[in-house]
């Protein structure tokens, strides 16, 4: 079975840690850590999209964790996962989502699965900078009949078009289904006619 994501679990608790991995298998590849230490040491050697990780945590805290794992750039989605109530210092730190235990099964699935989908928007959005980018340079240096008749610009500008329906697609199944309010939604790149870049 193939998996589309990686997530790597950091829980001290291990029978909620393994609860957590039987839960996801069937979608993610999954990791298990059960310190803050085990979990840099899988960072170490594998790549990682996802982090489930416990706020406290004996040895290495998952405050410590999440700064390791935010300064190394490694994980680009962490849910913290805790029985500690947020207080205001939960606005200094750099999360992505803030689950309180208990949870079951379907809330940390949708979590997981949302998260997902913000990575997968990411990636569309990098892609189409990248491309406009290289669209916007050609146009500005070559001439405009001459490109509107090469095979391979014309593959750039639907290749555009593509990433840009795939983002607008994403952003909207957030919104939707998981009703994540991106902050983008007013500003998003490509709102124009791709024509117009």
């Amino acid at each position: 079975m193939t998996h589309s994501s990686t997530v790597l679990i950091v829980e001290d608790e291990e029978n909620l840690a393994d609860l957590f991995g039987i839960w996801l298998q069937e979608q993610f590849e999954v990791h298990v850590a059960y310190s803050g230490e085990d979990a840099l040491e899988i960072f170490a050697e594998e790549s990682i999209d996802i982090v489930l990780l416990d706020r406290r945590m004996p040895g290495l805290s998952g405050t410590e964790v999440l700064q390791s794992i935010r300064e190394s750039g490694d994980a680009q989605q962490v849910i913290m996962l805790t029985a500690v109530q947020p207080t205001e210092d939960l606005a200094s730190i750099d999360v992505d989502d803030y689950l309180l235990k208990p949870i079951d099964r379907t809330k940390l699935l949708r979590a997981v699965e949302a998260a997902e989908l913000v990575l997968t928007y990411e990636d569309s959005l990098t892609g189409l900078l990248s491309l406009t980018a290289r669209k916007a340079t050609l146009g500005a240096n070559l001439d405009k009949t001459e490109l509107e008749q090469d095979e391979r610009y014309g593959a750039l500008i639907q290749r555009i078009r593509e990433l840009k329906e795939e983002a607008d697609t994403t952003l909207q199944r957030l919104e939707t289904d998981y009703q994540i309010d991106m902050l983008v939604r007013d500003q998003r790149i490509g709102s124009e006619p791709v024509e117009q870049f």
